[in-house]
């Protein structure tokens, strides 16, 4: 999927467009291509509605939350419709069977009463089918469409994605405009398919990776060609070996390349080379540091063993092994940690990899390779000999 070929988005369009992920490693740029599916969107007359999803964030609430935004942008209360109230009134119900109220910390001023049977089953699925589906009935009723734009969809907890899936899929069958379109790892897709098995076939997953050299090229001369700057090919090249061809990398060394190298009309690869330390500096500081930050002690010796292999994704077993383990099974609860911090994931079974590019990298150069550290049982006391 890219930007200029996502789903169709006509208002005038009854039929329910698909539903899409968008994975990647940190830094391929998956939040710039929410931000232009936002701007197709608008430009269609669509109705969008964007969230960021944290570990500590109440799923169930941000999608109330964001479904009552749209149905406020959709019409005022005042000149709802059969439907708009319907939806209204199932929103007040999930809200109160959900106990999210006080999370959402937002006033209900003319939403009418919940409506006995809708979204009061205390069925989260049940219910939040119920609010999708309504807000699907507004819309079309109005010639309009919803998208929910989702960054970091890998953090929603399972029960309330699963939920949210089913209205999405239910939406599908009754061809509502309504869709979703959700950012994450590369471990979105596995984990939406645990949530619900059918989420494979209702999503159509787009992994986002590296520029290609020719596009990389083009991102570092473009927009230095057209303030009269050039680039030698050998400046090019020093970039692109660097950053690998991540989005995020290259627009870090581009900006201090260009403030290096200001008042010049040609960056060399003097500049380039000058700057590379700046830019590791920068990166080091700015994207790596902050990922180690509140990890425990065994979960970094993890993460350095890992980094040991490189960049590549490894067998469980071999992590182990570099950390004087005798089995994986001995790291697991470690390394699921990992994997809920979104630091690592899981490509294939039985292997691991960085979820951050070049993160092995950061890891070899500012921390020792440690074994693991056995646990500790206390002694025991000898008891005094008995009188």
């Amino acid at each position: 999927m890219s930007a200029d070929h996502g789903p169709s988005l006509n208002h005038t369009d009854a039929r329910s467009p698909g539903q899409g992920l968008v994975t990647g490693l940190r830094g391929v740029g998956k939040t710039v291509l929410l931000n232009r599916f936002s701007e197709i969107a608008e430009q269609q007359e669509w109705i969008v509605v964007e969230g960021e999803v944290t570990k500590n964030t109440n799923f169930t609430a941000l999608l109330l939350r964001l479904t009552r935004r749209a149905l406020l942008t959709l019409d005022a209360p005042s000149r709802w419709s059969g439907f708009g109230k319907k939806c209204a009134a199932a929103l007040r119900g999930l809200t109160l069977n959900a106990s999210v109220d006080g999370t959402m910390g937002i006033s209900w001023a003319g939403f009418p009463d919940p409506e006995p049977g809708i979204a009061d089953s205390g069925d989260l699925t049940m219910d939040m089918t119920d609010v999708i589906v309504t807000l699907g009935q507004a819309a079309a009723e109005r010639g309009r469409g919803v998208i929910f734009l989702l960054d970091e969809l890998q953090f929603a907890p399972a029960e309330p994605l699963g939920a949210f899936i089913t209205a999405l899929h239910k939406v599908v069958q009754r061809r509502l405009p309504v869709t979703c379109v959700g950012a994450g790892l590369p471990m979105l897709p596995e984990l939406a398919g645990e949530a619900k098995s059918y989420a494979e076939r209702l999503f159509t997953n787009s992994l986002i990776g590296p520029l290609a050299p020719s596009e990389a090229e083009y991102a570092i001369t473009k927009p230095a060609h057209e303030r009269g700057v050039n680039y030698e090919p050998a400046a090019v090249q020093h970039m692109i070996n660097f950053t690998e061809g991540y989005p995020f990398f290259l627009q870090v060394f581009g900006s201090i390349v260009w403030s290096t190298a200001q008042g010049s009309d040609l960056v060399t690869a003097d500049d380039v080379q000058r700057a590379e330390a700046i830019v590791r500096d920068e990166l080091d500081t700015s994207f790596f540091k902050a990922r180690v930050g509140g990890v425990t002690d065994a979960q970094r010796r993890y993460l350095r063993a890992l980094a040991e292999a490189g960049e590549a994704e490894v067998p469980t077993g071999d992590v182990a092994a570099t950390l004087g383990l005798r089995s994986s099974t001995q790291t697991g609860t470690v390394r699921e940690a990992l994997i809920r911090r979104g630091l690592v994931y899981s490509p294939r079974l039985g292997y691991t990899a960085f979820t951050v590019p070049q993160f092995g990298d950061y890891m070899r150069r500012h921390f020792q390779l440690e074994p693991h550290e056995p646990t500790r049982r206390p002694r025991n006391r000898r008891q005094p000999p008995a009188a």
